[in-house]
């Protein structure tokens, strides 16, 4: 005879019931819908109604969203941009998510709605659409980063960072006022972020080697030491003539980076005149 308690232990357990209900209001949602972007938008407002809402019933409909994959991007979309700002890191959740499960390597509306994220969203979701956009990069959002950044200064670290990143030319005025007159533990970013953006952005660099300030011109020389190239050369040693003395072994890496510059510059003047047409 099989004990009691060795009968119930092989029973299946019983159905959950705020499950069972959540799936049922979902499929009913689904139903409701018609098309598949109706079907979208009936989960949206299941998943973040106006009024009061089940959470049990809210996560289920956020998890069939994920599954709509590039047919939710839209109606993402429009929710976040309408919902409670206390839900928008809740949309953008889902949204990267349904990405993931998209057809397409980059859904429609998907980095608008990490762009609109910037404007509209609660802190924690523009922190992460701000993580986003360093994988998902698009010009369009350094505005709304640096908005965010000065809006919100508890976010500037995080924009500053991310901007380097990016590596969007059009970051360098903001990177160069943070750099100049921002928080003292942001300078040094700044000055990062704009040497790893390089080419137009080299330029700030290049004028803060003349700064009143030692500690502005040390920074900018650090930032440049990495990513000089032969357009900086005449401020390296318009640098080292007048302020060579700011930090002896930084100034050295310096004369050391303008010669193996030059040494660059001189092998690729030589190899093309090796290769030009000669007359005979």
């Amino acid at each position: 005879m099989i004990p009691a308690a060795a009968l119930s232990a092989q029973s299946p357990a019983a159905p959950d019931p705020t499950s069972e209900r959540a799936q049922q209001a979902v499929v009913a949602a689904v139903a409701a819908g018609g098309d598949i972007p109706g079907q979208a938008r009936s989960l949206v407002n299941l998943a973040w109604p106006t009024g009061k809402r089940d959470e049990a019933i809210a996560a289920a409909a956020r998890r069939e969203l994920e599954g709509f994959g590039d047919h939710a991007i839209g109606p993402l979309r429009e929710a976040l941009n309408s919902v409670k700002p206390g839900y928008t890191a809740e949309v953008l959740s889902t949204t990267l998510a349904a990405q993931k499960n998209a057809r397409v390597e980059v859904a429609g509306d998907f980095l608008a709605s990490l762009v609109d994220t910037l404007w509209v969203g609660s802190r924690e979701a523009k922190s992460t659409a701000i993580d986003a956009l360093e994988v998902w990069r698009t010009p369009f959002a350094v505005q709304p980063m640096i908005d965010c950044a000065i809006d919100d200064p508890a976010l500037a670290p995080l924009v500053v960072d991310a901007l380097g990143r990016l590596r969007f030319p059009s970051a360098r005025f903001y990177l160069e006022k943070v750099m100049m007159e921002g928080p003292p533990a942001l300078r040094p970013v700044a000055a990062s972020s704009l040497s790893q953006i390089g080419g137009a952005a080299l330029a700030p660099l290049r004028n803060a080697l003349k700064a009143p300030s030692r500690d502005a011109r040390l920074l900018a020389a650090r930032a440049l030491l990495p990513s000089a190239n032969e357009y900086d050369l005449g401020a390296i040693y318009e640098y080292i003539e007048k302020h060579g003395d700011d930090d002896p072994g930084l100034t050295e890496g310096l004369r050391a980076t303008a010669v193996n510059i030059e040494k660059a510059i001189a092998a690729r003047d030589a190899s093309a005149a090796a290769g030009s047409p000669k007359d005979f």
